[in-house]
């Protein structure tokens, strides 16, 4: 085979130096996306903190904005559905797992972008994916409990994710820290018997079931 044409076949190793430089850049950018927000991100800080040189940044990502939403597209993938057979036991897993991201240095900058920023159209419309992609993943929770008596069958489902997530987000902005889980759970208790939740039935009490979890069908950004 000709020299040219065996060049022609050769692709990057996955795991390679060019993959590791990618994956410092965008952990980078995470975390300054944590500590000083989209607005006052700047490359050269980026550059600084992964080792990279920012000529190299720009060569991949000329605008900041690509290189944030590279960088949203590595936190998560399809948000997980608990199945333990109770709407409360559902919603405590679903938010532990994600506060527990949202807690890291990496969540961090996800949660600032998701909630605050809004400048660049592009990132505001990765950011409206991201949160879609969980909304749907606890509204199809909410919508098991209405089938199976759990919730009443006028509950404003729509709200309920409001409070809940509006509470669970504003709590990481404000209180950077490991996971309050006993504060989650009050919050779960509360929003729950504001919309009228039945109690967990008896025999579901008695013998507890192991959660299995389910990917989501909606768009995914990772």
């Amino acid at each position: 085979m000709p020299t040219a044409a065996r060049r022609s076949t050769v692709h990057p190793r996955p795991g390679g130096r060019s993959a590791r430089v990618v994956a410092a850049v965008l952990r980078a950018t995470l975390a300054e996306l944590g500590r000083v927000g989209y607005a006052r991100l700047r490359v050269d800080d980026v550059a600084a903190r992964s080792g990279v040189n920012k000529t190299t940044i720009y060569r991949r990502w000329p605008e900041k904005a690509g290189l944030v939403c590279a960088a949203l597209k590595t936190v998560g993938g399809s948000p997980e559905v608990p199945d333990t057979g109770d709407v409360r036991s559902d919603l405590i897993a679903s938010f532990k797992t994600a506060m527990r991201g949202w807690a890291t240095e990496r969540g961090r900058g996800l949660v600032l972008v998701l909630t605050t920023e809004r400048a660049d159209p592009t990132v505001d419309r990765l950011s409206r994916s991201v949160r879609e992609r969980y909304r749907v993943a606890r509204h199809a929770i909410l919508e098991r409990a209405v089938s199976r008596g759990q919730l009443p069958a006028g509950a404003d489902l729509d709200l309920l994710l409001d409070v809940m997530t509006g509470a669970v987000l504003t709590r990481i902005r404000q209180r950077p820290g490991p996971l309050d889980s006993a504060w989650l759970v009050r919050v779960i208790d509360f929003t729950l018997a504001a919309a009228g939740a039945a109690p967990a039935s008896s025999s579901a009490s008695r013998q507890p079931r192991h959660p299995r979890t389910h990917r989501t069908r909606s768009d995914t950004v990772s």
